[in-house]
Parts: C-alpha cells; sequence; structure tokens
C-alpha cells in the first residue's frame, strides 16, 4: 500500500511544517480567490472511477460488498456536481491493478488514496489534493501541567511516545527539540503508553487516532491537544484523483467539482458522514 499515505491557512511555519492550522472541522483545499471553470463533459460516454475495498474508512466494501467509502461518496459528488449522474460508475479492484487498469481505459479516473508526488506527476493528471493527513498530539484526560495557551513551551521535556522510524518521530526529533522522545515498536504500543500514563503525550496519524480515540480499546482515555500539525516534507501534499495526462478536460473538471463541493458545504458534510471527531479541529 505505498500509494497511500497516511490547504489550510496556519499560523506558524517552523522548517515545512505547519502548525496549529485555524480552529476548523475541515480544512480548505482550495484558495476561494481561485477561478475554475469544468470543461464541457458532453462527449464523454461514462465516468467509471476505479477504487479498491482495503482502505477504510476512504473505501471499502459494505455488507453487500459493494464500495463505499468517502473516496466513494465524493466521487459520486462529483459526477452530481458536473450533471454526469447517469453516466457515473464506481468500480472496486485490487490496488495494485488500479493504474493497469486506468491505462487500459479500463476505467478514466482513480480515487482510491494515491499519494500525491512528482512521480506519480510525471505519469498522470493529479487532481488538487483534496484530504491531508494531520500529525496529531494526543493526551490522558487526567495529564495535568500543561499550558495549551503556551503549548510549545509548556511540553518541554515532556516524555513524548511515537512510533520508532516513522514520520511522526523524525519530525517530532526535528522540531520539538526539548522534549524526551520515546520511541516504540507500533502504533498499538504508543495508544497504550499515553493511556497508561507511561508518557505524557504521544505523537500520532491524526485520522488513525480519530478512531482509536473514540474506541472501546481507548475507553474514552485520551483526547487531541492542541491544533493539526501539516507537513509536506514529513506527511505529503494529500490524496488526489488520478485521470491519464491526455484527459485534461476531464482532470480540470474533476478539480472544478471538488472546488464547488468545497464551497457548497457538501464536502463537510460526507467527511462528517465518516469521521467520529475531526482529525482537523482545534483541541485544547
Amino acid at each position: 500500500m505505498g500509494g497511500f499515505i497516511r490547504f489550510y491557512t496556519a499560523i506558524t511555519l517552523i522548517g515545512g511544517v505547519m502548525i496549529n492550522a485555524a480552529n476548523a472541522q475541515t480544512p480548505n483545499y482550495f484558495d476561494p480567490e481561485w477561478r475554475i471553470t469544468a470543461p464541457s463533459l458532453a462527449g464523454l460516454p461514462r465516468l467509471r472511477f476505479l477504487t479498491s475495498l482495503d482502505f477504510p474508512p476512504f473505501n471499502f466494501a459494505d455488507a453487500n460488498k459493494k464500495p463505499t467509502g468517502f473516496n466513494v461518496d465524493l466521487a459520486r459528488a462529483i459526477c452530481n456536481e458536473l450533471k454526469i449522474s447517469a453516466k457515473c460508475e464506481i468500480q472496486a479492484l485490487p490496488w495494485e491493478d488500479l493504474e493497469d487498469a486506468l491505462e487500459a481505459r479500463r476505467g478514466e479516473a482513480i480515487i482510491a488514496g494515491t499519494a500525491i508526488s512528482p512521480e506519480k506527476r510525471a505519469l498522470y493528471n493529479l487532481s488538487h489534493s483534496y484530504f491531508r493527513f494531520p500529525g496529531r498530539f494526543i493526551v490522558n484526560r487526567n495529564t495535568e501541567n500543561i499550558d495549551t495557551q503556551n503549548f510549545l513551551n509548556s511540553i518541554a521535556g515532556k516524555k513524548i511516545a511515537v512510533v520508532e522510524n516513522s514520520a511522526h518521530a523524525a519530525m517530532l526529533k526535528a522540531h520539538f527539540e526539548n522534549v524526551e522522545v520515546s520511541l516504540l515498536g507500533s502504533i498499538q504500543d504508543v495508544y497504550e503508553a499515553v493511556k497508561e500514563k507511561q508518557a505524557d503525550l504521544a505523537f500520532v496519524d491524526g485520522v488513525a487516532a480519530s478512531f482509536w480515540l473514540t474506541s472501546t480499546k481507548a475507553d474514552n482515555c485520551c483526547t487531541y491537544l492542541s491544533g493539526p500539525y501539516y507537513s509536506e516534507y514529513y506527511f505529503g501534499i494529500g490524496m488526489a484523483v488520478v485521470t491519464r495526462k491526455q484527459d485534461v478536460d476531464l482532470s480540470i473538471a474533476i478539480d472544478a467539482a471538488l472546488k464547488n463541493l468545497e464551497q457548497s458545504g457538501k464536502y463537510t458534510e460526507i467527511y462528517q458522514r465518516y469521521f467520529p471527531i475531526s482529525p482537523h479541529s482545534q483541541n485544547f
């Protein structure tokens, strides 16, 4: 699953790291001043979105073994926005077969969790980023003596659990120099450390943490602390819809639809179906 990666205004920028983004349940990925008009897709016989079934909550199989999830609902919303719902199809394939199917014209677009990268851009049209994965601090609810209004200074000397050899560990060591970094072997070890107060905080993927925090394993022990942290260097630019290089009009139309879905609030409506708590919200 190497293609998976696991824009919005920030108030501080440290070494390419966006810190403490503005208070919002979902970020704004598009500049509201960006003018983009969808080309006509009248000549397009159909729009087949290719996805996989192994990346919940973004794309997975429902009880009837049909594709569902955030990406699938977003694909349908794109079709609605472009007024081509009658031409819209969703097809699930193994992750490793998606690009071959696109190139063989067995689909027109991939929406499955593709990470934006220079290598992908050289091969395909990539939409504007429509989802980014923030790093988040989580803390036991019974932890005291952390001044949330002076967060960076107040965590000096604190023991912070993180998965060793991870992007989160690299960012923590590079940009939070006054903390004690506790490198652990797995994300479950990290969660357990903060739950049992063996560490003062943990630094983790905010999306995955949103599901652990609301799980029975967490038992309501913990919560986010401070805001979401973004970094193109450590966490990537985000996920994109993939189209063939020659399908320029389709790529532009998808970007136009994504921007309109964000501005209309439809994107947020879809987002709220799949995330128990928002990994992008500001928490203190």
